[in-house]
């Protein structure tokens, strides 16, 4: 359902204000950047399909129904601008450094093996994640990354709630299984 906020953006918009989508995209834009810099593994095809994305938005505004929120209207357009980009090309760089910076956004390590362990663990879990199906990552990376509710979920991926917690809970398995046996060859 749509906050009295969102509302008030969205009437904005539709009236033409400028001001409006401006804030629309700086609520938002982050967000959906992330979301897609995982997705793609790449920071220039990110950029280009947020930029699809919002441009999709501003031409489908009237689309937004009043059960969705704009945020998850606006995953759910990027992730179809995503899964249109991956039918037409393959997936090329993927980006370590960016993920593993993501995972220990904010945190200051101060002792030096602790920060060898946790670079470590972010290598092995970022060579992990690329071995999953995009639409496994897709929902590890709403769920766990972008802290999207199985709900918010629901309205990104089509899909009912108990299959994507289903398909959430087969992801974490078949990760767990990918670093279990990376760990086991070491």
């Amino acid at each position: 359902m749509l906050q009295r906020y969102e509302r008030q953006i969205l009437k904005g918009i539709r009236e033409g204000e400028s001001s409006a989508f401006e804030t629309l995209i700086d609520e938002h834009y982050r967000s959906v950047f992330g979301f897609l810099a995982y997705l793609c593994g790449d920071i220039s095809s990110a950029e280009d399909l947020t930029q699809d994305t919002f441009t999709s938005a501003w031409s489908n505004i009237d689309s937004l129904k009043r059960q969705a929120s704009i945020k998850t209207w606006l995953h759910k357009i990027a992730y179809n601008k995503i899964l249109d980009s991956k039918r037409t090309s393959k997936r090329h760089s993927v980006l370590e450094t960016e993920f593993r910076d993501e995972l220990s956004a904010g945190k200051i390590v101060s002792d030096p093996l602790n920060f060898v362990v946790k670079d470590e663990f972010s290598r092995l879990l970022f060579q992990a994640m690329q071995k999953l199906e995009p639409d496994e990552y897709a929902v590890i990376i709403l769920h766990y990354i972008q802290n999207f509710s199985y709900k918010e979920m629901k309205s990104v991926l089509k899909e009912p709630v108990g299959t994507i917690k289903w398909r959430t809970n087969q992801a974490l398995k078949k990760l767990r299984e990918i670093l279990l046996a990376g760990y086991n060859h070491e």
